[in-house]
């Protein structure tokens, strides 16, 4: 989610303000944006916990009306040889969307001389790309379908693809990931194989919905005077505008039919 929000937010900017294209590129790799920059975050009847699961237990402490279940989603991984042996393991160079966020602010500005492999060219995977290619790292970008960005709008597809060719790009389409190896990516293109070795690979096959307790929220409130809601990509995966654009709606509705609004 964070990543695709950034993705979405720098295009927004990039298409209203028209900045130089390596300067959002770099701007993105500044990291996340400051929560404590949100207005609603210092409402006086707003409380914030960190560093807690959010078990039924602990939601109940509070007698919730209205309980929202956004947890979000998770990598996607499928069952391919050598991925869930290497990957995020030490002695690998194999890493997730999720592996990179926590190490965002530890990669170099500068990274010539560096190879970086990424499978999938959905937005998850064009962020990554567009955060080390800038940094002058030697890029790499697979995808099996044969148009990278596919299902991206037209300002983020032509803004993408300029990104791509300033900063040199491979781009394989029509490729398929065939096995992970812990420096390396085995590939398949028109019946040919082909070895991409990688200072970091980055598996990006997209996201699945992650709702590890909805059902649970919804067993432990059946038949109290609790609304529960389930939104966003904790629901079905999809891009940043529209699962939030849903999300909202669906809590607004919500609040008004049951008077808060």
């Amino acid at each position: 989610m964070d990543v695709k929000l950034r993705y979405w937010r720098k295009r927004k900017k990039q298409a209203s303000v028209g900045r130089d294209l390596e300067d959002s590129c770099q701007e993105k790799t500044c990291g996340f944006p400051d929560l404590s920059e949100i207005p609603c975050i210092k409402l006086p009847n707003l409380t914030i916990k960190t560093g807690v699961d959010a078990t039924v237990a602990e939601i109940k402490k509070y007698n919730p009306d209205l309980v929202v279940n956004s947890t979000g989603s998770v990598p996607l991984l499928p069952p391919i040889e050598g991925l869930h042996d290497n990957l995020g393991k030490k002695d690998a160079s194999v890493y997730s969307i999720k592996d990179m966020i926590a190490d965002v602010k530890n990669y170099p500005e500068d990274m010539t001389g560096k190879k970086v492999v990424v499978v999938g060219g959905g937005a998850v995977g064009l962020d990554v790309v567009e955060f080390f290619a800038p940094r002058g790292a030697e890029t790499t970008i697979i995808e099996m379908m044969p148009v990278i960005g596919n299902g991206l709008d037209a300002s983020s597809t032509s803004s993408m693809k300029e990104c791509m060719e300033k900063h040199h790009v491979r781009q394989m389409t029509n490729t398929a990931l065939q096995k992970v190896k812990a420096h390396s990516f085995l590939v398949k293109y028109d019946g040919k194989e082909e070895e991409l070795p990688f200072d970091y690979g980055f598996v990006c096959l997209g996201m699945r919905a992650n709702a590890p307790i909805w059902n649970d929220i919804q067993e432990a409130f059946t038949g109290e005077d609790v609304e529960v809601l389930n939104i966003g990509d904790s629901v079905r995966a999809r891009r940043i505008i529209d699962g939030t654009d849903a999300g909202r709606h669906m809590v607004l509705n919500t609040l008004e039919r049951l008077n808060y609004l």
